[in-house]
């Protein structure tokens, strides 16, 4: 598989590239997704007892062409690839918490600006990393993900970054937008003001933070929201640096069935994230940050969740993404200019 590709054309186009050159890559991780939800029935009964594609369609309906694109490119069942890019709402549908603390972020205003994360997955994931450039006439987006899935977290050449953090103990909703849609709904705006307002005004289906740096009216800007079914709360003071992990700083929308979470691997995590912030000054340094536990989860045998990913993202006059695909500790760290 290759660890990048570059798609063009409208977002249709871009699909259908995505799924001719990803195709076995799509099918492998696909059959394993499948298994994991039980099979193509198991599918089913998800997508019929939830109702995500109104929202996908008003909100998002360029990624809903994209995703049609990508199932007609691989030859691909549709439901199963819509399923694929569920990942956070199959969590809280199938009420599997169990390994879902995990993904570390980093936002420092600088300068230089920075944005970075970890983003830690199922192993049966592994081998479907890439990192897609998605050109059109008004942006280039670099994009880390899972083959057959519209992105986990990224960059845009429009000068900003966004990463995510699951909060599965937040509220979640059958026919919210979900996390996979609202990330790429975010990221194709046209300044990180904007990416902010984007997932402010949206219904969100699960609970995630997200971490955005970029440009901002006044010169660099950082923002930390921690959005639930019931909407955006502010979980770090504009424009700081800060560190985030799988449980909520603000947040107070939390369940009724599920505990807050701060405890475990999530407080671990916080706490060497905000230890190490005063020496975040350079993306060299948020890498070697990234690569190392607690915050990198390596593959283990007696595990099965890893860290699938990482990105950091500089934020200058030129934007600059820095990618592994898988952890860090072991796979190497590639750099591409995003333009």
């Amino acid at each position: 598989m290759p660890h990048s590709l570059s798609v063009y054309g409208d977002s249709r186009t871009r699909g259908l590239s995505q799924g001719e050159h990803l195709r076995a890559d799509i099918h492998d991780v696909v059959h394993r997704v499948m298994d994991s939800m039980g099979g193509p029935d198991g599918v089913d009964r998800f997508l019929a007892s939830t109702n995500f594609l109104p929202a996908i369609t008003k909100h998002t309906p360029r990624l809903l062409a994209e995703l049609e694109g990508i199932a007609v490119g691989a030859n691909a069942r549709f439901a199963d690839l819509l399923a694929h890019n569920l990942m956070d709402e199959y969590w809280w549908w199938s009420q599997d918490q169990r390994h879902r603390e995990a993904c570390s972020s980093v936002a420092s205003v600088g300068p230089p600006a920075l944005v970075g994360q970890t983003m830690d997955l199922d192993r049966f994931l592994d081998g479907s990393q890439c990192l897609i450039s998605h050109h059109d006439d008004s942006a280039t987006l670099a994009v880390l993900t899972s083959a057959g899935m519209v992105g986990l977290c990224g960059v845009s050449s429009m000068g900003f970054g966004l990463c995510v953090n699951a909060l599965t103990m937040l509220t979640h909703s059958g026919s919210g937008l979900p996390v996979a849609f609202a990330f790429r709904g975010a990221l194709a705006q046209p300044d990180a003001p904007r990416a902010l307002d984007f997932l402010r005004s949206v219904p969100h289906a699960s609970g995630q933070h997200y971490a955005i740096v970029g440009r901002g009216p006044h010169g660099q800007m950082t923002a930390s929201i921690e959005c639930s079914a019931r909407g955006a709360t502010t979980s770090a003071e504009a424009n700081s640096n800060f560190g985030h992990a799988n449980h909520p700083l603000a947040s107070a929308d939390i369940d009724s069935h599920a505990s807050t979470g701060a405890e475990g691997s999530s407080a671990l995590r916080q706490s060497a994230l905000e230890a190490a912030l005063p020496s975040v000054t350079n993306a060299d340094g948020l890498m070697h940050l990234l690569s190392t536990e607690p915050l990198c989860e390596p593959r283990r045998d007696d595990r099965d969740w890893f860290t699938f990913g990482a990105i950091v993202a500089q934020i200058d006059d030129v934007v600059t993404i820095n990618y592994a695909l898988g952890p860090p500790d072991t796979d190497p760290w590639h750099t591409a200019v995003v333009a």
